[in-house]
């Protein structure tokens, strides 16, 4: 059946071609589309590292000599600290909150922060060094790894992190990125190593080693380093605010019209009053929009559906249109014995085996284009800055162009197994005399 197959597809090459043509063109624009579809759905598909549900930002305000509620007698040295304290101290007991501290937010420390601080690892040899970039992270007690829930990667055990005193022994944390890069499969707890977390370069003991994170959903794991943060100060004591974690299945906009309403007239102290909480999950959505990849992830879902849909319907029209010029050969073939199935199979394998033959240049040109990057994504979703092995599929470039070509190979045979089957059929349907009339 295939002989007579590729001798009926050479016997029509004519016309044949212009449909060849058009399925590579199609091949090959729906690879990039698959392309970005499947990396997006891959690094979203990995671990972020910690969990931000039920988490909350609390920032504070505080009133300056220019507003009428500003007291000058709780602005002193002793006024301030205390009062910040009882600030904190006020909303860990609020119902339903189960961990509350104050967090140094600047520098990116925070999840979903806007900023971010990248420092160098560094790994000193007796005759050569190593050095990985990582994220540098300022934490500021060991409720920070309660609230977030970073995980040490020997337990999976974030009350293991929170146990740590950053502060004795001059202890830092890395992530196992920043592990693997600088002692590749040796442990680094208890080895020594050198960065810069905001104190200039300084050597440190590496205290436990964190599981990978990402810094965004649609993004692969990177390197970070968890130091100690820098003490209040009325220098800097708006780069603070309290990181609140509460009771599993608290109702997010329950709890924060609650907070709100309960808590905005217990918190002015002294010059302090509550400025605005949000949830991290929130924060999320805002920081994805504000650096362009919820745009850029809407605008690539509906360009795929839409080319899908318009696909699908070309294709349904371009075999309508070949099967009813085959009228009279479907007539005379039905005349001979041929039952419905067995030339609905044919037209259908016909089909695929036009498109496998389109597929071949179609990849050669893919190779192309993926190799001098002419397709790039503006959410940095192929660069890795802390990564140095090929962790993951879409590192590897050889695997990840085989496996989106072959899962666009896979979805297009389906649209066109069920393209060509629609005409074919009712093709099959015509009564053998009718179909010779037209002969």
């Amino acid at each position: 059946m295939l002989h007579h197959i590729f001798k009926q597809l050479w016997a029509q090459r004519k016309y044949n071609t212009w449909i060849f043509i058009e399925l590579m063109i199609v091949f090959v624009l729906m690879w990039a589309l698959t392309d970005f579809a499947f990396v997006m759905l891959h690094n979203k598909s990995i671990p972020q590292g910690f969990d931000a549900n039920d988490t909350y930002l609390v920032t504070y305000g505080i009133y300056g000599s220019e507003t009428s509620r500003y007291n000058p007698a709780e602005n002193d040295s002793a006024k301030i600290p205390e009062n910040l304290d009882l600030f904190v101290r006020k909303i860990k007991a609020y119902k339903n909150v189960e961990y509350a501290d104050l967090t140094f937010l600047s520098w990116g420390s925070i999840p979903f922060s806007g900023s971010r601080t990248n420092t160098f690892v560094i790994k000193y040899n007796s005759s050569d060094s190593l050095e990985i970039s990582a994220e540098a992270k300022n934490v500021r007690s060991g409720d920070f790894f309660r609230i977030f829930r970073y995980t040490s990667a020997k337990d999976n055990s974030w009350e293991r992190l929170a146990s740590i005193d950053l502060r004795q022994n001059n202890s830092i944390l890395i992530t196992r990125m920043v592990e693997r890069g600088l002692f590749g499969d040796e442990s680094a707890v208890g080895k020594t190593v050198m960065a810069d977390i905001g104190e200039g370069k300084r050597n440190y003991v590496v205290a436990d080693v964190l599981n990978d994170q990402k810094r965004f959903d649609y993004t692969l794991p990177y390197g970070a380093v968890f130091g100690t943060s820098p003490q209040v100060s009325a220098k800097n004591i708006t780069d603070f605010a309290v990181c609140i974690r509460t009771k599993q299945g608290t109702p997010e906009q329950r709890f924060i019209a609650g907070f709100r309403k309960e808590m905005t007239g217990q918190l002015r102290i002294g010059n302090f009053y509550l400025e605005d909480i949000q949830s991290f999950n929130r924060l999320k959505e805002d920081i994805n929009y504000s650096f362009g990849v919820t745009n850029e992830v809407r605008t690539h879902m509906a360009l795929m559906v839409f080319f899908l849909l318009n696909i699908a319907l070309g294709i349904i029209a371009t075999f309508w249109f070949r099967n009813e010029t085959r009228r009279s050969e479907i007539g005379l073939r039905m005349a001979m014995g041929s039952t419905r199935t067995t030339l609905q199979l044919q037209f259908i394998a016909e089909a695929i085996i036009l498109f496998t033959v389109a597929v071949l240049p179609a990849v050669i040109i893919n190779y192309a284009i993926a190799r001098t990057g002419i397709i790039g994504l503006n959410t940095d979703l192929h660069k890795y800055e802390t990564v140095t092995e090929a962790l993951y599929i879409t590192q590897d470039f050889t695997l990840c162009f085989l496996v989106v070509n072959l899962i666009t190979y896979l979805l297009l045979a389906f649209i066109i197994l069920f393209s060509a089957w629609i005409p074919a059929r009712q093709a099959s349907k015509t009564h053998p005399v009718e179909a010779l009339q037209d002969e």
